[in-house]
């Protein structure tokens, strides 16, 4: 039992020596555009083009990694719905002596950036950094200018990512107007359409009663005849006989009548003064329209008003 825990305690001062010692130590925090810390980001590394490890950033989007002596490293980052980046490590050129000495931490922190449809990501297809062993300085460092290349070329792209965005509002707010006018035509298309129809049926109302009002007519067929509007007052050829039936069925002033047809609502004002009688029809259509008329003739509203006005 002591043999085993001797065993195992050396095991654990060897491996925390590896780790510390015989390894880089590089790490970061992934966030995105507005600097929010990026949880379950998925960090993959290959070494000498082989698999090596891959996991979940925490929650505050921070990682760690041990990459040994002696290897190229890709560390690729993703996650779904951003453009993916990557940098590279190199730990070749350390010399057994230095390799054991505890290299300053490597601190590689990535933004990533929201993937947007017509924007050029291609950029991402080359390394962000890339970190080195410098003889010179027995020491890790990383590419400075180049990094700093990276940047502008980054922040141009965050730049055409933003007239993307703007550019599809644009195109969004154009289609949701074009629906909404192509709705507003069609409406106003229907609209006159039934207006037209209306206006047809009136005119042939119109000519109909001139015509029965031109003609002689027997009697005996005008009362077999179906009127035109339900409960309207049946027209006679002759004024003589209109007058007189109209004198005889309307007392002395304004009688108002409401008939109502098909798709039209008929106030009907008959005007009895001095053994004359006069027919008024204010006609309001279903599809918003009014008409007036006196005897059949069409009239305005005012000479409606005033000449069969009640009281």
């Amino acid at each position: 039992m002591k043999s085993f825990l001797k065993t195992a305690f050396l095991f654990l001062i060897s491996l925390n020596t590896f780790s510390q010692n015989e390894t880089l130590n590089l790490g970061g925090r992934i966030s995105d555009e507005k600097r929010i810390a990026m949880g379950d980001a998925i960090v993959s590394v290959t070494r000498d083009g082989k698999p090596f490890t891959a996991f979940p950033t925490s929650l505050n989007g921070s990682y760690a990694l041990y990459l040994p002596m002696g290897s190229e490293f890709v560390v690729t980052v993703s996650k779904v719905g951003y453009a993916k980046k990557y940098f590279t490590v190199s730990t070749l050129g350390v010399s057994d002596e230095a390799a054991k000495k505890k290299f300053n931490v490597m601190v590689a922190d990535l933004e990533l950036i929201e993937y947007i449809a017509g924007v050029d990501y291609s950029l991402f297809n080359q390394p962000m950094n890339r970190y080195y062993y410098n003889p010179k300085i027995d020491n890790f460092e990383f590419d400075k200018k180049y990094m700093k290349d990276m940047l502008v070329q980054v922040n141009d792209l965050k730049i055409a990512k933003k007239e993307a965005i703007l550019l599809a509002k644009l195109k969004a707010e154009q289609v949701e107007r074009d629906a909404e006018l192509a709705a507003e035509k069609k409406l106003q298309e229907e609209r006159f359409a039934l207006e037209k129809a209306y206006l047809k049926k009136l005119e042939d109302e119109l000519a109909l009663n001139k015509k029965i009002q031109n003609e002689t007519v027997n009697p005996a067929t005008l009362s077999a005849a179906k009127p035109l509007v339900k409960d309207a007052l049946i027209i006679i050829s002759s004024p003589d006989q209109r007058v007189i039936a109209l004198l005889a069925k309307y007392k002395v002033g304004v009688t108002e009548e409401i008939i109502y047809g098909t798709n039209v609502i008929i106030i009907q004002r008959v005007l009895v003064r001095d053994q004359m009688a006069w027919v008024y029809h204010k006609k309001m259509f279903n599809w918003g329209g009014v008409a007036f008329f006196r005897d059949g003739q069409p009239i305005t509203e005012s000479t409606f008003e005033n000449e069969s006005k009640i009281g």
